[in-house]
């Protein structure tokens, strides 16, 4: 996803610098893996499929298996199911929120490049540069 982000953003600058003829290169590999990594996730976090172990199925599996302990399950076993139920919530919690990260930087990239595709003129430029006086330099010494 990382990936995917660098490319968007990357495809935003090209649209700021009026290069929208070579945006194919960064828009449709970006499209892919924001396709593949999306759709992955949603596999990891709703498959009961036991290969895939989705962490949401993992959790709700082991909120059963505690449920249904018997006199003879350990206190220590509880703990460490208890552990996993945890564990489980946690990483589907940081993987939804790492999801809705990535896909507001893409909607925020998205509105920056209509804005731009909308002016005329290129909207990449700089903050113009200013030299500073030696003598506006305030050196601050340690000692």
């Amino acid at each position: 996803m990382l990936a995917a982000v660098a490319l968007v953003l990357s495809s935003v600058i090209l649209i700021k610098m009026k290069r929208t003829k070579y945006i194919w290169v960064t828009l449709v590999p970006a499209i892919l893996l924001l396709i593949c990594t999306t759709w992955a996730l949603g596999l990891k976090l709703f498959s009961s499929d036991p290969q895939l172990e989705g962490f949401i199925y993992l959790a709700h599996s082991y909120k059963d298996k505690i449920a249904t302990a018997t006199a003879v399950t350990t206190a220590q076993k509880l703990s460490d199911m208890h552990h996993i139920v945890i564990n489980n919530y946690t990483n589907a919690g940081l993987s939804i929120l790492f999801l809705l990260v990535v896909y507001s930087i893409i909607f925020s990239g998205l509105k920056i490049a209509i804005n731009a595709w909308r002016t005329a003129k290129r909207s990449d430029i700089e903050t113009p540069y200013v030299s500073v006086a030696e003598s506006d330099i305030k050196i601050s010494s340690s000692h």
